[in-house]
């Protein structure tokens, strides 16, 4: 294993699989070469890279991902984010990259997320840049930049339940306290 790429949900994880298993199925790489998933880890072989996305952008997305499976039952987006702990993207990468004890307290995981994305990941891309982190990639791997294939589907059959235009700015700060430590992971290294 050459490349390994850790998946956060909703953070476009899907859309580089595809994209690298189209260039593995063209013979431009091998499925040997790289590793992109939910299940990759800190001992997982290989350049490690990783994509965060804006916390209420990837709470949203979520949201909309999980009701149209119906994997939520009624809850408005608002209330469903009040049910949660917060600070996904710092919990994930806790728990599933670095598999380590979660019974510390979240300041510590912060801390541990923040050291490790500065010092294990070779890159840490944002997905609003997604198409340049893309660029640099398939440079890297030297596989073709074309096609750009995308399993986001936002622009087409997406149904979307909730949307950051409907929310108030009274519950955007709310958001903002309540993941502060994925806003600080996303500003200090996406921004």
């Amino acid at each position: 294993m050459h490349y390994t790429f850790h998946h956060i949900p909703k953070t476009g994880g899907s859309s580089l699989r595809m994209r690298l298993e189209d260039r593995a199925e063209k013979k431009q790489i091998s499925k040997l070469d790289y590793a992109v998933g939910h299940n990759s880890t800190v001992k997982t072989p290989g350049t490690h890279f990783v994509w965060l996305r804006d916390p209420l952008d990837r709470d949203i997305s979520h949201y909309n991902y999980d009701m149209g499976k119906g994997d939520i039952d009624g809850d408005s987006f608002v209330d469903h984010c009040h049910k949660l702990s917060g600070n996904f993207m710092t919990l994930w990468l806790y728990k599933n990259y670095l598999c380590m004890d979660p019974n510390v307290s979240i300041e510590n995981k912060y801390q541990t997320v923040r050291k490790t994305l500065q010092n294990t990941f070779s890159r840490v891309f944002s997905l609003k840049n997604f198409e340049r982190s893309w660029d640099y990639i398939s440079d890297l791997l030297e596989i073709d930049r074309e096609p750009r294939l995308n399993t986001n589907r936002s622009n087409e059959d997406y149904k979307k339940y909730a949307s950051r235009h409907d929310l108030s700015q009274e519950f955007i700060l709310w958001h903002q306290e309540h993941n502060n430590f994925d806003y600080m992971l996303y500003q200090e290294f996406c921004d």
